[in-house]
């Protein structure tokens, strides 16, 4: 059985930033169609331009749209960007779960490199955060697919896939 977390960064980013346009747009299966709706651009633009602002992406189609996504989502964009700032000031982050995502900083560091460490930082704090919840998901399939004599054979990003009696496969 194939479990994922569909489209769990841009969903993490709505619980870290509380970003209450971000949030409503969760509750979507589909959080995309959500977003492009309320950017009016195709979903695969909306697409894009979520993930380009969570990985510091500031150019070609992304960039086009990232000023509607500051428009629509102010409160999750000022988040990104706060984390960014302190990367590029050589600052660490603290993920959602409070673990501390240091950067470093050589005495010679270019504004390059420094912009480099921002899109570190901007990313740290969702991937970060998504790697937490993550872990707790883990931790409850195990324990949800013991009784059916299942487990947890492969682990991959968002992703889980369990082994289980053909029996059970229903029902886990």
């Amino acid at each position: 059985v194939r479990a994922d977390l569909g489209q769990i960064e841009p969903r993490v980013l709505a619980v870290v930033s509380r970003d209450p346009a971000l949030a409503e747009a969760t509750r979507s299966d589909d959080l995309y169609t959500e977003v492009a709706t309320d950017l009016s651009v195709d979903r695969p633009t909306a697409k894009v331009a979520m993930l380009a602002a969570m990985y510091g992406q500031t150019s070609g189609t992304a960039g086009q749209v990232l000023g509607r996504l500051e428009r629509t989502c102010p409160t999750a964009m000022a988040f990104l960007r706060s984390a960014a700032e302190a990367g590029e000031r050589g600052e660490p982050v603290l993920t959602y779960g409070g673990r501390l995502v240091p950067v470093h900083v050589g005495p010679d560091d270019t504004t390059a490199q420094a912009r480099g460490r921002g899109r570190f930082t901007r990313n740290a704090v969702v991937q970060g955060a998504a790697a937490e919840f993550f872990k707790a998901w883990a931790l409850t399939v195990r324990a949800e697919v013991a009784p059916l004599r299942g487990r947890i054979v492969l682990c991959l990003h968002d992703e889980l896939l369990v082994h289980v009696p053909r029996e059970a496969a229903e029902a886990a």
